[in-house]
């Protein structure tokens, strides 16, 4: 029997250090070398006096540095604490440092066996590794991971030429219609991607933005329900004049359009005039159908199907009016159109003096005004700045009446 194996079954035949010698492990683990000390204060009495006997003295914190100095004048002089701790405890001594260097090199080689199986897609690989929902993914369950991320670049290879429905393109590709649903990690690491290689940045908190985004690339997550509400246009598909269009038009019948039939169209147009009239509140919109000129409502949000309508009347030289909510959501919409379109959108009564008109009362939390940062517009920053200083929110609603009276002007 060698010294040190001597050593081990002496303080394993003294059960009375085994505390001890744990607690220098984790010190040792911590600290990355010999250092630091053990409070032995709340150790049994037992304890205690095993560890005054080694020492020849009582001791109410053992410094690991003075346990190896007094081991040396045993007659296991010559064997290191790290060695004494790694054969009596069973198991090689790992510092924190090292243990996160393993950790470290693990993770390197998950992503490069990664990006070798999937070498088209690597710079996303190598981007998206970096991002703190994959690196706490990865910590939570590497496995589930790795399924996301393979399900991610196989989609980024069967990408549609023709539009597709979301869950028909995942079980394509992953034999799971729910695979690629924007909650889940696949869905969320999908986006990633999509953003990651399209041209244009999109803004993956919007919803129409997310939309638009998945569109570019031919999928679909909502084609029925995504949907237009308009009054007074005409539309063509590669048939001619739409009948349904065309009808709508002699009676002011108000039609909600769903995407799968806007996609069709190849061309979208007043019914009469170069003018269309947008607003955001579908009580706004029915008040003014009397009117009996082209219109549209966002339904207090800019929608696929309500753009792509829009791409296609600025197409054929339309001028967009836009009414909205003189509150931040209603201000940001604005700005998003004026940044769509440029010079074919006019903002239709709103300044300070529309503001003003609304009577404004409802208040605005602070979380709401924040908003308010992100709108940049010069033509909004009067009404913006009043906005921020009377904190209320004014709607369209008590507008209508001004507004009926101009479209009937024009």
């Amino acid at each position: 029997m060698n010294r040190l194996d001597e050593a081990v079954q002496f303080f394993r035949g003294e059960r009375s250090f085994h505390r001890l010698f744990c607690e220098m492990k984790k010190k040792y683990e911590s600290l990355g070398r010999i250092g630091g000390t053990i409070s032995v204060v709340s150790f049994s009495a037992e304890e205690k006096d095993a560890i005054a006997s080694f020492f020849g003295k009582e001791m109410n914190r053992v410094p690991l540095a003075a346990f190896e100095k007094q081991l040396a004048n045993t007659k296991f002089a010559g064997i290191s604490l790290v060695e004494l701790l790694s054969c009596y405890l069973g198991e090689p001594l790992v510092t924190k440092k090292e243990q996160q260097q393993e950790i470290e090199r693990e993770r390197e080689a998950y992503f490069t066996r990664l990006m070798n199986t999937y070498q088209a897609q690597r710079d996303w690989l190598m981007a998206v590794e970096k991002q703190r929902f994959v690196q706490l993914a990865y910590q939570q369950n590497h496995h589930a991971l790795e399924a996301a991320l393979s399900a991610v670049c196989r989609a980024l290879e069967q990408l549609p030429s023709t539009y597709v429905r979301l869950p028909i393109f995942a079980q394509k590709v992953a034999n799971d219609p729910h695979m690629f649903d924007l909650h889940t990690l696949a869905g969320k690491l999908l986006l990633s991607a999509l953003q990651f290689y399209a041209g244009t940045e999109y803004d993956l908190s919007a919803v129409e933005d997310v939309n638009e985004l998945l569109q570019s690339y031919r999928l679909l997550r909502e084609d029925v329900l995504n949907f237009v509400t308009c009054a007074g246009l005409m539309a063509e598909t590669e048939k001619g004049h739409h009948p349904v269009f065309a009808a709508a038009c002699e009676t002011n019948t108000v039609l909600n359009v769903p995407l799968r039939e806007v996609m069709l169209f190849t061309r979208a147009y007043p019914s009469e005039g170069n003018n269309v009239f947008v607003v955001e509140n579908a009580g706004v919109f029915s008040t003014l159908l009397d009117v009996n000129v082209p219109l549209i409502s966002t339904n207090g949000q800019l929608n696929l199907a309500t753009r792509w309508l829009l791409d296609l009347l600025v197409k054929e030289g339309a001028t967009l009016y836009y009414s909205g909510d003189f509150d931040p959501e209603g201000l940001k919409m604005a700005q998003r159109l004026v940044e769509r379109y440029g010079s074919s959108v006019r903002l239709w009564h709103y300044d300070c003096s529309d503001y003003l008109a609304t009577k404004p009362t409802v208040p605005l939390s602070d979380e709401r005004l924040e908003k308010l940062q992100s709108v940049t517009l010069y033509d909004l920053q009067a009404v913006k700045q009043e906005m921020l200083r009377r904190k209320k929110a004014g709607y369209q609603e008590a507008l209508v009446e001004r507004l009926k009276g101009e479209m009937k002007r024009r």
